[in-house]
C-alpha cells in the first residue's frame, strides 16, 4: 500500500526543484522590440550605415550573451547583410562610438542598445516605401545564427529628401 504521506512528500519534492529551476536556472528567450526610430545612409559604391535602437529584454533569469548581430534586407534577392560595427549613445552622433563587442542581456532585464550597422559597398539607394529587415544574432557559444527581430524601415517622402546625402535621422513610425 502507498502511503499518501510519501506521494505528497515526493510531489512536494519535485514541485520544489522545478519551482527552484524554473526561477533560477533555465535559459529564456531573448525578445528584440522593433525600432521606433533610425538613422540611415543610402548609397550605391559608397558605405550604406544604419543606427537602430534596439531594446533587448531577456524573459529567463540566466544571462544571454549576445555574441554577434547583423542585419538582413529580406526582399534582396541576393542577401548582403549589414555587419555590426559599434554601438552609439546617440542617433546620428558619432561621439561616444564604441566598436562592437559581444554584450550580455542580464535574466528578467531590459537593454538599449543603439547598434551601428554597415556595407561596403553599399548597393542600395532608397526609395518610398517599407523595407523589410530582419536582425540576426548569435546567442551564446552557437555558431548558428538566429533571427530575434523582424521589422520595417519605413522610408517616407519627407525621409527621402536626406536619406541619400547624409547619415540622418528619420522616425519608423507610419503616417498618420
Amino acid at each position: 500500500m502507498i502511503y499518501p504521506a510519501l506521494i505528497i512528500s515526493v510531489l512536494a519534492l519535485l514541485f520544489t526543484i522545478f519551482s527552484f529551476w524554473w526561477m533560477n536556472w533555465r535559459v529564456g528567450k531573448l525578445n528584440v522590440s522593433a525600432p521606433r526610430s533610425y538613422a540611415a545612409f543610402g548609397s550605391l559604391k559608397d558605405k550604406m550605415i544604419l543606427e537602430f535602437p534596439f531594446v533587448f529584454f531577456n524573459e529567463g533569469p540566466m544571462p544571454i550573451t549576445v555574441q554577434n548581430l547583423r542585419l538582413i534586407f529580406s526582399g534582396e534577392k541576393q542577401s548582403h547583410p549589414l555587419i555590426f560595427m559599434a554601438t552609439v549613445k546617440e542617433l546620428d552622433n558619432p561621439e561616444n562610438r564604441t566598436f562592437a563587442t559581444q554584450f550580455p542581456v542580464h535574466g528578467r532585464e531590459a537593454l538599449l542598445l543603439i547598434c551601428e550597422f554597415q556595407r561596403e559597398p553599399g548597393n542600395l539607394i532608397f526609395e518610398t516605401q517599407d523595407y523589410s529587415m530582419e536582425l540576426q544574432a548569435k546567442l551564446g557559444n552557437s555558431k548558428k545564427r538566429k533571427q530575434v527581430c523582424c521589422f520595417n524601415l519605413k522610408v517616407t517622402e519627407k525621409s527621402l529628401q536626406t536619406i541619400n546625402k547624409h547619415l540622418s535621422v528619420h522616425d519608423n513610425m507610419s503616417e498618420a
